[in-house]
């Protein structure tokens, strides 16, 4: 009995495992999604080539605004900062007063010096109040031709006393006056490195001041590139979402060194809202002379070793696989040179459905 049930389920096994691989075989036969056994063939879309004598780049470099005057202000003179009449961000005109040294020792020293010179006046007045005696005794024979000596030298040296006396108080004068950073121009402040209290050097910068007016651009451009860039007649800069026309200000005359580039710079109409540092972006289209076709990025499809390569319709609206070159390519098309014909016909789309040899329909895409 037992012997007959183990016969039943291994006669049953193998039928199962038969009526498996029948099935597995009828799933197996190649019935293909696009092309079926009943000969049904694809319709791709195809486009037309039309040889075209050159092709158009669309170049864009990079570079920042600069106001055509920045200077960064100090003092002729060393001092404590005592007042700042500006900050950050504020708009001054030419001639504002920006700001101020510590002037009481300056004050301090002109006392000084008048005091010196009311003190030399009355010796002054002195001598000469004696020398007049000294000639009128003179002439009555009474006194020497030494005395009036004496006392002519010693005037001419208070006077010379005098005169230094006067130099030093120009002197201090002047110094009152530079003690005051004025605007040399008008604009806006754009740095402050300085704080009430602070004691300040020569030349050490206490403000930055920019131009509001004569805004620049400066562009690097390859130097390679210089003569096209320098001859466009109406350039256009980019700034942020905004275009201006601009004017070329010079031509460039040397490669920086480490970008390999010439720096060109270009004048912003007046008042126009741009800032200190923001990028700009020139463009302009070159002009390529160089024969091609222009075909759909769609068109395309990757070959060996990293060579593309696009499907025609051959002889009996076979497809055929020729390899080419892409010289350049946007967002849409690519241009492309290779084995190809004025006129051939190249499938646009569906490329991964295809293989070489393959019959299909072409139906041409109106452009």
């Amino acid at each position: 009995m037992y012997k007959l049930m183990k016969r039943s389920a291994m006669a049953l096994a193998l039928s199962t495992f038969l009526i498996g691989c029948g099935e597995a075989t009828q799933n197996e036969s190649p019935v293909d999604s696009d092309v079926s056994t009943t000969g049904t063939v694809l319709t791709v879309e195809t486009i037309a080539l039309e040889l075209s004598p050159s092709y158009a780049v669309q170049r864009e470099y990079v570079g920042v605004v600069k106001a055509g005057q920045q200077a960064n202000l100090g003092f002729e003179l060393a001092g404590k900062v005592q007042e700042i009449f500006v900050d950050v961000g504020d708009t001054v005109t030419e001639g504002q007063p920006l700001i101020r040294l510590d002037t009481q020792l300056l004050k301090t020293e002109s006392s000084q010096l008048k005091a010196q010179s009311e003190e030399v006046k009355a010796q002054l007045s002195l001598v000469a109040a004696n020398l007049k005696r000294q000639r009128s005794l003179k002439a009555k024979g009474f006194s020497a031709e030494a005395e009036i000596d004496t006392l002519t030298s010693e005037q001419r040296v208070l006077q010379a006393n005098l005169l230094r006396i006067d130099a030093s108080v120009q002197a201090n004068d002047l110094k009152l006056i530079k003690s005051t950073v004025l605007a040399p121009y008008s604009g806006t402040i754009a740095t402050r490195f300085v704080s009430l209290g602070d004691v300040v050097n020569v030349g050490n910068p206490t403000l930055t001041l920019l131009a509001t007016e004569g805004k620049e651009a400066f562009i690097g451009i390859p130097a390679h590139q210089m003569q096209k860039v320098t001859s466009l007649e109406a350039p256009v800069i980019r700034v942020a979402n905004s275009n201006y026309s601009v004017s070329l200000l010079n031509p460039g005359a040397m490669v920086d060194t480490q970008s390999r580039s010439v720096a060109l710079r270009y004048l912003f109409p007046e008042k126009s809202p741009v800032l200190e540092g923001q990028l700009t972006y020139l463009q302009f289209d070159e002009t390529i002379d160089e024969q091609g076709y222009w075909i759909p990025l769609t068109g395309l499809i990757d070959g060996l070793r990293g060579v593309w390569n696009i499907f025609v319709i051959g002889e009996g609206n076979k497809v055929e696989r020729r390899s080419v070159q892409v010289l350049f390519a946007n967002n849409q098309q690519a241009y492309v040179i290779g084995a190809l014909a004025d006129g051939e016909q190249v499938i646009a789309s569906g490329l991964h459905r295809l293989v070489p040899g393959q019959t299909v329909k072409p139906a041409e895409v109106a452009k």
